[in-house]
């Protein structure tokens, strides 16, 4: 559909997504992945979302400085078409003056980060990320988690002191699906979906490098993944 991007994201190793602390029980596990109602492990939206603007954040792509362009434009459109409304109802000049000051200063700062949402401005348009859930078919409790032994080494006073520690991940081989909506990114303009839409799978096939990781321990060898947007078979995916 065009008001959104499918895909999904294969674990290319054991993923820990740090939730609600679970009751600990002696000789138990230390951390816990998080788990939908049923259960189950998922991937938060928040979590890609916020790996994603990490990735964007470094972007200076062609792409990136075309939608940059096109929230310059919706701004200063938006702040011609609010400024008479804002002066009807705000008389004081020091207020009138912080307000100009905000506006000045989203568009100085304007960005394609800004498909995340600006900080002050309700209702721009940006991503709004759905949590990804196991597939159907690989919704069994027996074969989608791992129980990891990891352990550190404390420096105390006299000597050093290992400190075993017990994780309980989502495991490679799963596969997530989920979805970005994109929320009235029409207002930007032109080809603004289309070209948002190309962006936002450019950025996501980042994850397949391996240098971009997900969720917890990252140093420890967890949260590598592969994303297969919707429409690309597995046998292609990079």
């Amino acid at each position: 559909m065009k008001d959104m991007a499918a895909f999904k994201v294969e674990t290319l190793s054991n993923l820990l997504i740090g939730g609600a602390t679970l009751p600990f029980e002696i000789g138990g596990i230390d951390q816990h992945t998080v788990v939908d109602q049923e259960g189950f492990p998922y991937i938060p939206g928040s979590s890609i979302k916020g790996s994603l603007r990490t990735i964007i954040r470094d972007d200076e792509s062609n792409m990136a400085k075309e939608i940059t362009d096109l929230y310059i434009s919706y701004l200063k459109e938006k702040w011609a078409e609010d400024w008479k409304l804002i002066q009807e109802f705000v008389k004081e000049k020091e207020k009138l003056d912080r307000i100009e000051t905000v506006y000045k200063k989203v568009l100085r700062d304007a960005s394609a980060e800004y498909l995340f949402g600006i900080e002050g401005f309700d209702h721009t348009p940006k991503l709004l990320f759905e949590d990804l859930l196991l597939i159907p078919e690989l919704r069994n409790k027996e074969i989608c988690f791992s129980i990891d032994m990891k352990n550190s080494i404390s420096i105390g006073a006299e000597k050093p002191e290992s400190n075993p520690r017990s994780y309980k991940t989502a495991r490679s081989g799963l596969v997530f699906e989920g979805v970005v909506h994109f929320y009235r990114l029409g207002f930007l303009g032109g080809n603004a979906e289309d070209l948002c839409r190309a962006f936002i799978i450019e950025n996501l096939k980042k994850f397949n490098s391996g240098i971009y990781r997900l969720g917890n321990s990252k140093s420890r060898g967890y949260g590598k993944i592969k994303v297969i947007p919707a429409g690309e078979s597995e046998a292609n995916k990079e």
